[in-house]
């Protein structure tokens, strides 16, 4: 027990220093009046509630008024040199690279890879190949583009998501073709079906009227200057009503890679998986098959391998992918950051 005494000129104040003092809980113990004033002895228990203090504490600093105090850098890691380079180095046609690099320097961004991400989602078309698929999926492109890999990669992603999956290959012409395809199939403990004709296509897919899972078709490489070839491509997309997808390697001639994309556009495409960018340098033309009026990038695929999968697109990854340059000295890379 903690005792004080207190003295006033009245009663009143003398309480008022005792509640000042000790608060609320504070036991009187003795009173005594006399002319000169007021005498009174208190009391109170060690533990109690103390006093309230005679200021406003100091409060703890909070996460907003942190970052409020530690604003992020307002000067940019990078200038325009910096995008120029990266523009330059893929070889993109003049006024595709000063559209993206005005577009980058029109945001407020603090890195490189973010000032292009934002510059290529303001000026190409992304759209992501998803889960669900009302139609069957045709992949279709030039010879060597890596349809068969691309289908083997998406069924091994459907099969990890636990969808089924109809695999048909309409690549009979070449051995190799379903082969590699029937390879990869057996490891995944699934069968291929082959048609040779847009009906026997047609006939296959009818073999499962209420499936509701995956349709994937395997095709034969098709020629985007051949009107041959892609006549009797549209027969075996027309057949089933397919969503074909083009499937076109990296490092191509800027133009040639948008004209392809354009012709296969044409076809029925609205989107593209960009393959073989381990194998090329340069990726302008994946750039321009995917600028407006032409097709949307959907996935892109830096591995032979089945097992590493197709990434899929969007403009903050493929910004990443185009800002890391080669060295000089060496093969490896380097990013911004």
């Amino acid at each position: 027990m903690r005792l004080k005494t207190f003295h006033a000129k009245s009663m009143f104040e003398a309480m008022e220093q005792v509640r000042n003092s000790l608060g609320a809980d504070a036991i009187i113990i003795q009173t005594e009046e006399s002319a000169s004033g007021v005498r009174i002895t208190a009391a109170v228990e060690a533990g109690m509630t103390p006093p309230a203090p005679q200021e406003a504490p100091e409060p703890v600093q909070t996460p907003l008024a942190f970052e409020a105090s530690h604003p992020f850098p307002s000067e940019p890691e990078f200038d325009q040199a910096d995008i120029r380079a990266v523009l330059n180095h893929h070889g993109l046609p003049f006024e595709t690279a000063e559209n993206i690099n005005q577009a980058a320097l029109s945001f407020n961004a603090i890195s490189l890879s973010e000032a292009i991400g934002n510059a290529l989602e303001a000026t190409i078309r992304f759209s992501p190949l998803t889960d669900s698929h009302a139609r069957p999926i045709m992949l279709v492109g030039p010879p060597g583009a890596g349809k068969t890999i691309c289908t083997a990669k998406l069924l091994a992603d459907a099969l990890l998501h636990e969808r089924a999956v109809h695999l048909i290959s309409t690549d009979t012409v070449k051995a190799a073709g379903i082969q590699q395809l029937d390879h990869f199939a057996q490891l995944m403990k699934q069968t291929v079906s082959t048609a040779d004709t847009p009906d026997e296509l047609a006939a296959v897919v009818k073999q499962k009227p209420n499936f509701n899972g995956l349709t994937l078709i395997d095709t034969p490489g098709t020629n985007a200057f051949d009107m041959q070839e892609l006549e009797a491509l549209l027969k075996f997309i027309k057949a089933i009503d397919a969503e074909p997808v083009l499937v076109m390697p990296a490092g191509l001639d800027p133009l040639d890679g948008q004209e392809i994309a354009g012709v296969f556009a044409r076809m029925g495409c609205q989107r593209f998986i960009a393959t073989r960018l381990d194998a090329a340098r340069r990726y302008a033309s994946v750039v321009m098959a995917a600028r407006p009026g032409y097709l949307s990038l959907a996935a892109i695929s830096r591995s032979p391998f089945v097992a590493d999968g197709l990434e899929t697109a969007n403009p903050r990854e493929f910004a990443r992918v185009l800002s890391a340059l080669p060295k000089t000295n060496n093969n490896s890379f380097s990013t911004d950051q």
